[in-house]
């Protein structure tokens, strides 16, 4: 159905309409409506012929300072390529009186489990702990750490860890450090050659925590980590007391890398924030993934052909639907209810969050779920977005960005249908347009 074809919906009928939408408040105001429609010649068009256009773009970076969680691990997807993510933490430390008759024992780094996880965690997977060799501070002329932030580290590993994954099960994961690394940070404290926080953060610099290249998955762990020192006091009468020390990390100073091995995947070209790959080119699919930065972009090129109709109109409501590639999505490579949805410019610079005609932030979340053919739709109010491009000088360099919730601290992945799609899977516009004074 083209526009000049849009079906006419009798007057009764948007009176009807008037009463179960708010689009007729707010920016509305200065139109006619109700009872003052009815000596106009008023139409109403249902249309969902608007041309839409997806593509997937990547992001420079994310910044992921203060995320609650850590990303560490591995996987290997055959449409996303490899994926990796370690952990960057400064340990504090606010002990620094010791009986002189303490002795070193053991030390280990405790990392927390935060749940999360994807992909694969049946197979052994494998850690290595390295000390960091400078500073943890964000990058020169920035205020926040970066998905692709590096800090300097020691080349030999000061703990190694192969195990089984259990974050839904288990409430930690024990690395066993080197005994030589422990016993002279412990033994710097007991005997007052570190004896505050400055000196303390001059010789302990923080940990890099890094996953086996054959991993096959990536573990989430709480900033509320930190590394234990065993040790015990000599008692007088042959008594030993067994205490620990536990140095927590920094949260400020805590952060995850990730990076992404692209090559051989349909994202080799994605060079840039400002080169965009048409789902045409990609088996008319589009892709997302978080913490990586690949990201979907919406493009509406022809909105201004709503002025094709005759007559002076508004936009009463509108909705643009998105749905999932069918059997994408599985339990290890898991979704999200609802995604963030943003107003970027043609160099994919985020100008505000989507909202609604209230100015409430708004999501793209799931409106249609059939089990049955593995459907998974998205929806997302539009009717602010469309009078933002109709009305602005700019309008024709506005799109829409969609990135996975959690995105910077996440992996999830999804690959999406395009605007070629079969009809109930399609990427499409659906909007009720009113004509009045014709």
């Amino acid at each position: 159905m083209t526009l000049k074809q849009a079906l006419a919906v009798p007057l009764c009928t948007f009176i009807v309409i008037c009463t179960l939408i708010t689009s007729c408040t707010k920016d509305d105001e200065n139109y006619p409506v109700g009872e003052d429609w009815i000596n106009l010649d008023t139409q109403v068009f249902y249309i969902d012929t608007l041309t839409v256009k997806t593509s997937t773009f990547k992001l420079d970076s994310i910044a992921i300072s203060s995320t609650a969680r850590l990303l560490i691990g591995a996987y290997t997807d055959p449409v996303f390529g490899k994926t990796t993510s370690k952990a960057y933490s400064q340990i504090t430390n606010a002990t620094y009186t010791l009986s002189s008759n303490a002795v070193f024992d053991s030390v280990a780094l405790i990392l927390n489990y935060d749940s999360y996880f994807y992909n694969d965690t049946i197979p052994v997977q494998k850690i290595n702990v390295y000390e960091l060799l400078k500073d943890l501070e964000p990058d020169e002329d920035a205020d926040s750490y970066y998905n692709t932030t590096k800090i300097s580290a020691s080349s030999s590993p000061i703990g190694t860890k192969s195990f089984y994954a259990k974050p839904k099960k288990d409430d930690s994961l024990h690395v066993t450090l080197n005994n030589a690394y422990g016993k002279t940070l412990f033994e710097n404290l007991r005997d007052n050659k570190i004896n505050n926080t400055d000196e303390f953060l001059k010789v302990y610099k923080g940990l890099l925590i890094e996953p086996d290249a054959n991993n096959t998955a990536i573990l989430g762990f709480l900033e509320s980590s930190f590394v234990r020192v065993y040790y015990t006091v000599k008692g007088e009468l042959s008594t030993d007391t067994e205490l620990t020390l536990d140095m927590p990390f920094d949260a400020t100073n805590s952060f995850h890398n990730i990076s992404s091995d692209k090559v051989g995947t349909n994202f080799e070209t994605l060079t840039d924030q400002e080169t965009y790959l048409s789902s045409t080119a990609t088996s008319n699919n589009s892709y997302m993934q978080a913490g990586t930065g690949i990201a979907t972009r919406i493009d509406i090129p022809n909105l201004e052909s709503l002025y094709d109709i005759p007559g002076t109109g508004i936009i009463i409501d509108a909705s643009l639907s998105i749905s999932l590639k069918q059997n994408s999505s599985t339990n290890n490579l898991h979704t999200n209810d609802s995604l963030n949805v943003y107003i970027i410019d043609k160099k994919a610079n985020i100008i505000s969050a989507l909202v609604d005609t209230q100015g409430n932030t708004v999501l793209a979340t799931i409106t249609n779920e059939d089990t049955e053919f593995n459907v998974t739709t998205y929806s997302m109010p539009l009717k602010y977005f469309l009078n933002f491009k109709l009305n602005d000088a700019n309008g024709d360099d506005y799109y829409l960005a969609l990135y996975p919730k959690d995105f910077d601290q996440s992996v999830n992945r999804y690959i999406l249908n395009g605007e070629a799609a079969s009809n109930n899977l399609k990427t499409k516009i659906e909007l009720i347009y009113a004509i009045y004074d014709k």
